[in-house]
């Protein structure tokens, strides 16, 4: 379908063809083709995927962030940073993938310079405060499994305000030397190979690199340490209750002649029997909290991975 000429260009195209300039590099839409080498199907596909994406992120992140809000049960420090890390994610979605979808459909950026950069510093800043909010989920969990003594005073209401607040203070720092450029720039980049609102050279310089250190690298490390020594505490915790439900099956073999002792037991037995089970199955919901950070975590390396790329 064919957008018509005057709802892209409602006060009128003035764009005219320059000497030296290959009709073939002309968009339909009056614009100059960034994409030549892509297909006009596939940028039209991504543009509405990014659309529709966006609505699926704006309308799902909106629901979670009202459902743990009022949930009475789930307020600890946990459901704060998951909070976090969907307010994010719906600046996201209703800033960033709308402008990008229209970078796509339209075959150029025509919001100015300023939105350019503020797109990108949004861009950036909110995979890296996902990011964190990931990493400080993956620290409260060890904190809790590892240290439970010392987890009702480290989170405290206060503490996890502060936490949040450090959250948004580091995923933002690095990109105010582009933003103010100091350190690199923030602008339209027509040279890569998909044009978008980027961090750029700037006198040879970018601080590309030392994002992706700080801002993944460093956060990678930590997860990686947190949740190994999660898997492995759980893990022999698992085993351990396997083992003690193993012996508890052999003890309950044996025959008692006293009455009284063999009420005794049997009352035993199934406080036993309950605690075991309850350890259990609280270690088998750890072990899918883990599987379930991974996918998470998996997920945002291949998103962060990208976004650095463009």
């Amino acid at each position: 379908m064919t957008i018509p000429e005057w709802v892209m260009f409602p006060f009128g195209n003035t764009t005219t063809l320059t000497e030296g300039q290959d009709l073939e590099k002309i968009d339909p839409r009056g614009n100059d083709t960034l994409f030549s080498k892509i297909p006009p199907q596939l940028m039209d596909f991504a543009a509405v995927c990014f659309f529709v994406f966006a609505v699926i992120g704006v309308f799902g992140n909106t629901v979670s962030i009202l459902a743990l809000s009022k949930s009475q049960k789930l307020r600890n420090a946990t459901t704060a940073f998951i909070v976090n890390l969907c307010v994010a994610d719906l600046v996201f979605s209703g800033f960033s993938m709308p402008l990008s979808g229209l970078t796509f459909l339209e075959r150029d950026w025509n919001y100015g310079d300023a939105l350019c950069k503020l797109s990108t510093l949004v861009r950036y800043s909110n995979l890296a405060i996902s990011l964190f909010s990931v990493i400080a989920i993956a620290i409260n969990r060890y904190i809790l499994i590892i240290h439970p003594s010392l987890y009702r005073e480290m989170y405290k209401a206060r503490n996890i305000a502060i936490m949040i607040g450090l959250i948004w203070i580091s995923g933002t720092a690095l990109l105010l030397f582009p933003l103010f450029e100091v350190w690199g720039k923030f602008g339209f980049d027509r040279k890569a190979k998909l044009a978008t609102c980027t961090i750029m050279r700037l006198n040879g310089r970018s601080p590309k690199s030392a994002i992706f250190i700080t801002s993944f690298v460093l956060p990678s490390v930590v997860f990686l340490v947190c949740y190994s020594r999660i898997y492995w505490v759980v893990h022999k915790t698992a085993l351990k209750v396997n083992e003690e439900k193993i012996n508890f099956r052999t003890i309950r073999n044996f025959a008692f002649f006293c009455r009284s002792k063999c009420c005794y037991r049997k009352n035993h037995r199934h406080s036993v029997n309950e605690n075991v089970n309850t350890s259990l199955k609280r270690s088998r919901q750890e072990l899918q909290v883990l599987k379930m950070m991974m996918i998470i975590y998996i997920t945002f390396f291949y998103a962060f991975f990208r976004c650095l790329s463009w």
